[in-house]
């Protein structure tokens, strides 16, 4: 389960970190790349990648008309309804 808010709406929790960040290639397991590699050809990209309280990250891609998001799992799964919450 994804979903974590303690944080009021408007609040910045990520800091001076980019949302994408500049070793995503390393953080990715395997699954995740080649799902992302597959996706891409049918225009979706990677929105960003949220740290967990874990060694775990979200990774977040978004849709070509940025109206859907999904998650990828470290199996490279796309779950298309992930139980997070996404600040707008």
């Amino acid at each position: 389960m994804y979903m974590e808010s303690n944080v009021p709406a408007g609040v910045e929790r990520r800091g001076s970190n980019d949302p994408i960040p500049p070793d995503v290639d390393r953080l990715l397991s395997l699954g995740q790349r080649f799902a992302l590699n597959q996706i891409r050809g049918f225009g979706w990209r990677l929105a960003f990648v949220r740290a967990a309280h874990t060694d775990t990250r979200i990774v977040v891609v978004v849709s070509p008309d940025s109206a859907r998001y999904a998650v990828l799992e470290v199996d490279g799964e796309v779950n298309m309804h992930p139980d997070i919450v996404i600040r707008h």
